[in-house]
Protein backbone atom coordinates (compact mmCIF):
# COMPACT_ATOMS: atom_id res chain seq x y z
CA UNK A 1 0.00 0.00 0.00
CA UNK A 2 1.74 3.47 -1.34
CA UNK A 3 1.85 6.08 1.91
CA UNK A 4 -0.61 8.41 1.40
CA UNK A 5 1.39 11.90 1.52
CA UNK A 6 -1.57 14.49 2.94
CA UNK A 7 -0.40 15.64 5.98
CA UNK A 8 -2.16 14.32 9.30
CA UNK A 9 -1.03 17.16 11.77
CA UNK A 10 -2.40 20.67 10.95
CA UNK A 11 -0.75 22.76 13.46
CA UNK A 12 0.32 22.01 16.99
CA UNK A 13 -1.88 22.92 19.71
CA UNK A 14 -0.43 22.75 22.71
CA UNK A 15 2.75 21.56 24.41
CA UNK A 16 1.98 19.70 27.85
CA UNK A 17 4.23 20.24 30.84
CA UNK A 18 3.32 18.49 34.34
CA UNK A 19 4.76 20.70 36.75
CA UNK A 20 5.31 20.37 40.07
CA UNK A 21 4.59 23.85 41.41
CA UNK A 22 1.67 25.72 38.83
CA UNK A 23 2.22 29.23 40.91
CA UNK A 24 5.74 29.03 39.81
CA UNK A 25 5.10 27.18 35.94
CA UNK A 26 2.27 30.13 35.43
CA UNK A 27 4.35 32.88 36.96
CA UNK A 28 6.91 32.63 34.01
CA UNK A 29 4.02 32.23 31.91
CA UNK A 30 2.16 35.08 32.39
CA UNK A 31 4.44 37.68 34.30
CA UNK A 32 8.05 36.89 32.82
CA UNK A 33 6.52 36.15 29.01
CA UNK A 34 3.42 37.59 28.74
CA UNK A 35 0.93 34.86 27.55
CA UNK A 36 -2.44 35.07 28.56
CA UNK A 37 -4.38 32.79 30.12
CA UNK A 38 -6.78 30.86 27.72
CA UNK A 39 -8.80 28.10 30.20
CA UNK A 40 -8.73 25.57 32.58
CA UNK A 41 -9.47 22.04 32.90
CA UNK A 42 -10.39 20.22 35.64
CA UNK A 43 -10.54 16.17 35.54
CA UNK A 44 -11.91 14.52 38.67
CA UNK A 45 -9.36 11.38 37.85
CA UNK A 46 -6.74 11.83 39.05
CA UNK A 47 -7.34 15.29 40.43
CA UNK A 48 -5.60 16.71 37.34
CA UNK A 49 -5.92 21.06 37.11
CA UNK A 50 -4.90 22.18 33.95
CA UNK A 51 -3.70 25.66 32.26
CA UNK A 52 -4.11 26.49 28.88
CA UNK A 53 -1.65 29.62 28.13
CA UNK A 54 -1.47 30.96 24.43
CA UNK A 55 0.77 32.73 22.34
CA UNK A 56 -0.58 32.46 18.69
CA UNK A 57 -1.98 29.34 17.35
CA UNK A 58 0.05 27.18 19.79
CA UNK A 59 -1.03 26.78 23.50
CA UNK A 60 0.90 25.64 26.69
CA UNK A 61 -1.02 23.54 28.50
CA UNK A 62 0.60 23.66 32.46
CA UNK A 63 -0.76 20.42 34.70
CA UNK A 64 -0.93 19.61 38.03
CA UNK A 65 -1.69 15.60 39.38
CA UNK A 66 -3.08 16.20 43.04
CA UNK A 67 -3.37 11.91 43.27
CA UNK A 68 -0.20 11.08 44.77
CA UNK A 69 0.08 7.52 42.85
CA UNK A 70 -0.90 9.31 39.55
CA UNK A 71 1.46 11.92 40.05
CA UNK A 72 4.15 9.90 41.00
CA UNK A 73 3.80 7.50 37.72
CA UNK A 74 4.04 10.77 35.21
CA UNK A 75 6.20 13.36 36.82
CA UNK A 76 8.31 10.77 39.38
CA UNK A 77 10.57 13.64 41.51
CA UNK A 78 11.34 15.89 38.81
CA UNK A 79 9.82 19.64 39.04
CA UNK A 80 8.32 19.47 35.60
CA UNK A 81 8.27 17.07 32.93
CA UNK A 82 9.03 18.11 29.15
CA UNK A 83 12.58 18.51 26.84
CA UNK A 84 11.52 21.78 26.10
CA UNK A 85 9.19 24.82 24.61
CA UNK A 86 10.31 26.76 21.98
CA UNK A 87 9.15 30.41 21.91
CA UNK A 88 9.47 32.74 19.72
CA UNK A 89 10.41 36.09 20.77
CA UNK A 90 11.46 39.91 19.50
CA UNK A 91 15.31 40.94 20.00
CA UNK A 92 16.34 38.27 21.51
CA UNK A 93 19.50 39.81 22.53
CA UNK A 94 16.99 42.03 24.64
CA UNK A 95 15.18 39.16 26.12
CA UNK A 96 18.44 37.67 26.76
CA UNK A 97 19.57 40.27 28.84
CA UNK A 98 16.25 40.56 30.74
CA UNK A 99 15.72 37.14 32.05
CA UNK A 100 19.62 37.31 32.84
CA UNK A 101 19.00 39.89 34.74
CA UNK A 102 15.96 37.74 36.50
CA UNK A 103 18.10 35.23 37.62
CA UNK A 104 17.90 33.03 34.44
CA UNK A 105 21.04 31.02 32.92
CA UNK A 106 21.57 29.82 29.98
CA UNK A 107 23.43 26.75 27.86
CA UNK A 108 25.44 29.30 25.90
CA UNK A 109 26.91 32.57 27.19
CA UNK A 110 24.79 34.62 24.26
CA UNK A 111 21.90 33.63 21.82
CA UNK A 112 24.03 31.34 18.87
CA UNK A 113 22.44 31.59 15.33
CA UNK A 114 21.54 27.65 14.18
CA UNK A 115 20.23 28.74 10.21
CA UNK A 116 17.75 31.22 10.05
CA UNK A 117 17.94 31.57 13.51
CA UNK A 118 19.04 33.33 16.46
CA UNK A 119 18.62 30.84 19.62
CA UNK A 120 19.24 30.73 23.47
CA UNK A 121 18.60 27.46 25.74
CA UNK A 122 17.66 28.17 29.42
CA UNK A 123 19.20 25.90 32.00
CA UNK A 124 15.64 24.80 33.67
CA UNK A 125 16.91 24.63 36.85
CA UNK A 126 16.63 28.73 36.60
CA UNK A 127 13.11 28.78 34.69
CA UNK A 128 10.60 26.90 37.13
CA UNK A 129 12.27 23.54 35.89
CA UNK A 130 10.88 23.68 32.40
CA UNK A 131 14.20 24.23 29.81
CA UNK A 132 12.79 27.17 27.39
CA UNK A 133 14.01 27.91 23.23
CA UNK A 134 14.08 31.38 22.65
CA UNK A 135 14.15 31.77 19.26
CA UNK A 136 13.99 34.83 16.92
CA UNK A 137 14.02 34.41 13.16
CA UNK A 138 17.18 36.61 11.43
CA UNK A 139 17.86 37.45 8.11
CA UNK A 140 19.68 35.26 6.13
CA UNK A 141 22.42 37.84 5.52
CA UNK A 142 23.41 38.38 9.32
Amino acid sequence: MAADSTPIVRRINHIGVIVDDLTEARRWLVEVFGMQLRRTVDLPEGQIHGEFFGSGDVDIEVLTIGDPTTRQKRLGNAKARIEHIALEVKDLPAVFDRLTALGVKFTTPAPRRVGTNLNAWTVEETTGGISYQLTERVSDGG
